[in-house]
Formats: structure tokens, C-alpha cells, sequence
């Protein structure tokens, strides 16, 4: 009788280990608002670690990664991933987070380069984002303040200020694709990939206005996003590219609150490193990840220890 006692006890006490072991792993992630790039990238990632490392987790959409940000800072959320010019603002205490720093995010990987514009009626004469001069823009987004800079690189990128233009102040980017869909404005930014670029181009059909890939070009970018770049879109490859387009490049990278637990962060980065076409494959925004570009230097801001530990371990530069 005893020896069943002590079986049941065993059992009891692994039970209770394998209890602690999946709410260590239960993850919350933060997305911004349905039919975004943002929460596609966020629900597919999810959608990975539930199915290939067993993860409990959930999705929790917000208005974007200006509201979703503070909530991994102050351990509400888990994980997410964000464009790391927010990152980088957030972090470093510029930008819309100037006087607010939040100084318990910590980088994880970088998911590769994602392409961001100005969309516009394929009516339009607009070509080039120095064409939209004067032209009715939309900004604001008072749920995602984070891109306003990102407007204001890309209209530099162009050689042009926001003074230049006529605002259209709206909420979040989805709605100001509403605005142009219904023609209250006549350029909106976006995401290249965004879901709400297929349903407009589908509704008045769509161009993405091109830059100049000049110094010049990427100085007036990198003055507002620094951690962007300058690359081309082949014609084609997505609707609105109607010829070979240059665009403004950022990459996506995946954050963690400073409270995740190393055994959490840790396989999720070998996973992600060893397995490059499942993470393509989450959604177009991951199309161009490269495990050998995961860890890049953003200027001193802070890796989470289990992915210093093993960047480091694989020689890989941080």
C-alpha cells in the first residue's frame, strides 16, 4: 500500500511539474488592429509556436505597436513582434516615446526587411512620392503615433516635408485606406504586404508611389528612421507595382519582455534560426529573413539573454 502511495505521490509531483512547465510557456502576444500587417505577422508567428514548439498562446489585438509595446514593458504581454524603427524609439526613448522610455524590452531576432509606402488611385498621375506634393495625406494616427516618422521619412526620402501637404488626419492605417478608397484622401501609407492593400487595390485599384534610390534619398529617409533603408520591388510582385519601384525598407524583429524566461526565449530562437522557410512562410513580411542576419547591432539596445547567449554560442554578431 505504501509503494502505491509513493507511485501516487510521483505522479502527483510530475504533474504538477509538467503543470508549471506549459504556464511557463503560455505566451501573450500583442497585434495591432485586424487586417493589418502587423497582426497578420503576430497571428502567423502564433499560429508557429503553437504548432511546431506546443506553445499555449494567445493573440490580443491593440491599435498597434505603440499600445502594444508598454504592455510587454510592464509584463502584461509576452511577446511581439513590431517594425524596429518602433523598437528603436521605444528603447531608446525618442521619438513618440521621448520622456517614456521603456527600458524592459529586449530584442530576439530580426525577421527581415519589410516594404512600406504611399499608396494612390491607379487614376493618378502620381508616380514618384515627389509627385504628391501638395496632395491630401493621410496622418495623425492617434492608435499608432510610432508611424507618423516613418510618413515623414518616406516624404523626405522624396524631398518633401509634411508642411507640404494637406493632412487628413486618421486613427490607424487601415482607415486611412478607407479614406482612400472612398477618395477623401488621395495618398495613404501602408504597408506593402498589408491586407487592406488587396481590398483597395480591388475597390479603385492602386499604385505605390516610387523613390530615388540615391544617397540623397536615404539621408532624408534615415533622418526620421534610421534603421531604414532603400531597396526595389520588382514589378509584379505585389498589386500596385506596376514597374520595378523603389521603397522604404525596415525590418521586422521579434521582442520579449525582460520577465519571459530564458527556457521560453530559448527554443524559440533555435527554431527560428534552424528553420528558415517555415518562418517565410508565416507571411509575405518574412519573405527575406536570413538566419545569418538575426542578431545585427541596433545600437547597443538590449538582446534578451537567452538569445545573447545563443548568438554567441553560434558566432553569430550582435
Amino acid at each position: 500500500m505504501f509503494g502505491n502511495i509513493k507511485k501516487l505521490a510521483m505522479c502527483f509531483l510530475g504533474s504538477l511539474a509538467i503543470a508549471a512547465t506549459a504556464e511557463a510557456q503560455s505566451i501573450g502576444i500583442g497585434a495591432s488592429k485586424q487586417g493589418s500587417q502587423n497582426y497578420a505577422a503576430n497571428a502567423g508567428f502564433a499560429k508557429l509556436l503553437s504548432e511546431e514548439l506546443g506553445y499555449d498562446v494567445r493573440v490580443q489585438s491593440f491599435g498597434g505597436s505603440g499600445q502594444t509595446m508598454p504592455l510587454v514593458d510592464n509584463s502584461r504581454l509576452d511577446l511581439l513582434l513590431a517594425p524596429s524603427p518602433d523598437f528603436s524609439a521605444a528603447a531608446g526613448g525618442t521619438g513618440a516615446f521621448e520622456g517614456r522610455q521603456l527600458g524592459n524590452l529586449r530584442l530576439v531576432a530580426a525577421m527581415g526587411g519589410s516594404a512600406y509606402g504611399f499608396m494612390v488611385n491607379k487614376a493618378s498621375s502620381m508616380t514618384m512620392v515627389a509627385d504628391a506634393k501638395g496632395k491630401s495625406i493621410t496622418y495623425g494616427y492617434t492608435a499608432q503615433p510610432t508611424l507618423r516618422p516613418q510618413v515623414d521619412a518616406i516624404l523626405a526620402g522624396g524631398g518633401l516635408s509634411i508642411d507640404e501637404m494637406q493632412l487628413d488626419n486618421v486613427p490607424s492605417v487601415p482607415n486611412g485606406v478607407d479614406d482612400l478608397i472612398s477618395g477623401t484622401a488621395e495618398v495613404a501609407f501602408f504597408a506593402l504586404a498589408g491586407g487592406k492593400t488587396r481590398e483597395a487595390d480591388a475597390a479603385i485599384g492602386i499604385r505605390w508611389l516610387g523613390l530615388e534610390n540615391t544617397p540623397e534619398a536615404l539621408a532624408g529617409v534615415r533622418e526620421f528612421v534610421p534603421t531604414a533603408y532603400i531597396d526595389k520591388v520588382p514589378a509584379g510582385s505585389a498589386p500596385g507595382v506596376e514597374t520595378d519601384t523603389n521603397m522604404m525598407f525596415y525590418d521586422y524583429v521579434l521582442l520579449a519582455g525582460a520577465h519571459v524566461p530564458d527556457e521560453t526565449i530559448a527554443p524559440i530562437v533555435a527554431f527560428i534560426h534552424d528553420n528558415p522557410e517555415k518562418v517565410r512562410s508565416i507571411f509575405k513580411t518574412f519573405a527575406r529573413f536570413d538566419p545569418s542576419k538575426m542578431a545585427p547591432d541596433m545600437g547597443g539596445l538590449a538582446y534578451h539573454p537567452a538569445a545573447a547567449q545563443y548568438y554567441q554560442q553560434a558566432g553569430m554578431s550582435q
